[in-house]
């Protein structure tokens, strides 16, 4: 007994389960016109029909305390409703305005006795109200209610978008704006003779549709946020493709600058023969291995594609590696090689006597220069 209890219990479960999750259909719904994707306001839809299938309630076709409600946001819309019964079309009722409702009790009948119940529609001569300027707008929605007016189960919608040429054409403008300023960025890259082309590619593929998008507005304006979509993702995949070029030129010149100073130590170590712990030498190699380590943390983040990151670890690198340069400089000053030309002996330790005899010279031979000249004027 106790079994046959569950089993009971379980099996209205069930049936409440699916009175719960049952929900309008529709068939056969067609528009005119048929594109509603691109509506403005003040225009007319002609006609939006088609045939709502009523879910049952136990053991009735519908249930008698709900009804079904007809709605639309259109204006001076006209609603043409029949109650189909086993396949036969009752005459039509008329309504006007945005709500047509009929009512469960002209709805519900034994299932013993009759299939189904359905409702064929029309709603005609509805026109977007013109203070609706852009967004999705509800052509057709039917929804059963309860009689606390509450929403059961799921809505039957047929939907148009209403667009603004002037909305559009500001959204132009703002992508517009983003274009000029990823061109001016690509031409200062260039400028640096950063490769730019990757860049470049996506930038006139962006130009492109923008261009396009402009035509669109009045000829196709459904299309035209298609087309922003493409410029704006070819901007941010343009903008991508620049900081990793730019990242990329930061991180070779830095090493090239890692390279020439590497040339430096080694001529010092080597040709000077000092050793790595010379107190001239310290300073160097110190700066030397903190922009190497500032190179090699700028390769990791390029690698992930963290580009700006990289960029700023390259150019810090590459500031390092420029003081040490100059330490370098200075240290082959010290060791008297900063007028060393190949092929010549080294004449650093006598540039001040150089230099006094120059300007010994040069004074000497103006005064030479002066008396001849007094001499050819005197005959």
């Amino acid at each position: 007994m106790k079994r046959l209890s569950v089993i009971l219990f379980c099996s209205v479960l069930l049936l409440c389960l699916v009175q719960a999750g049952a929900a309008l259909s529709s068939s056969n719904v067609l528009t005119t016109p048929t594109q509603v994707n691109a509506l403005k306001p003040g225009d007319v839809i002609s006609e939006v029909s088609g045939t709502i299938n009523l879910a049952p309630s136990g053991s009735e076709t519908f249930n008698s305390d709900n009804s079904v409600e007809f709605y639309t946001q259109l204006d001076d819309a006209r609603w043409s409703i029949s109650i189909v019964i086993g396949g036969i079309t009752n005459p039509p009722r008329t309504y006007g305005g945005k709500h047509a409702t009929i009512g469960g009790y002209d709805l519900s009948y034994p299932t013993s006795g009759y299939e189904n119940v359905a409702l064929k529609f029309s709603m005609t001569s509805g026109k977007i109200p013109s203070s609706f300027t852009s967004g999705t707008i509800t052509l057709v929605r039917v929804q059963e209610l309860d009689s606390d007016s509450d929403q059961v189960g799921a809505a039957v919608t047929v939907n148009g978008t209403v667009i603004n040429p002037t909305a559009l054409q500001t959204q132009i403008d703002n992508v517009k704006v983003k274009l000029a300023d990823l061109k001016s960025l690509i031409d200062q890259k260039a400028a640096l003779n950063v490769d730019v082309s990757a860049a470049r590619q996506k930038y006139n593929v962006a130009s492109s549709a923008v261009d396009s998008a402009a035509i669109k507005i009045s000829s196709a304006p459904g299309e035209v946020g298609t087309l922003l979509a493409t410029a704006t993702t070819n901007i941010d995949q343009a903008s991508t493709a620049l900081d990793k070029a730019d990242a990329d030129y930061s991180l070779q010149q830095a090493k090239t600058m890692l390279a020439s100073v590497d040339g430096l130590i080694h001529e010092f170590t080597v040709n000077n023969s000092l050793k790595g712990s010379d107190p001239r030498l310290v300073p160097i190699i110190n700066k030397r291995d903190l922009a190497a380590q500032a190179i090699s943390n700028a390769n990791d983040l390029f690698t992930t594609g963290s580009y700006p990151s990289a960029r700023g670890k390259a150019n810090e690198g590459t500031t390092l590696a420029n003081q040490a340069w100059n330490l370098s400089l200075d240290l082959k000053t010290e060791l008297g090689q900063g007028f060393t030309l190949p092929g010549l002996p080294n004449l650093s330790a006598f540039l001040p006597v150089i230099i006094v005899i120059l300007v010994v010279a040069a004074i000497v031979g103006y005064i030479i220069y002066r008396k001849k000249t007094q001499w050819d004027e005197l005959g």
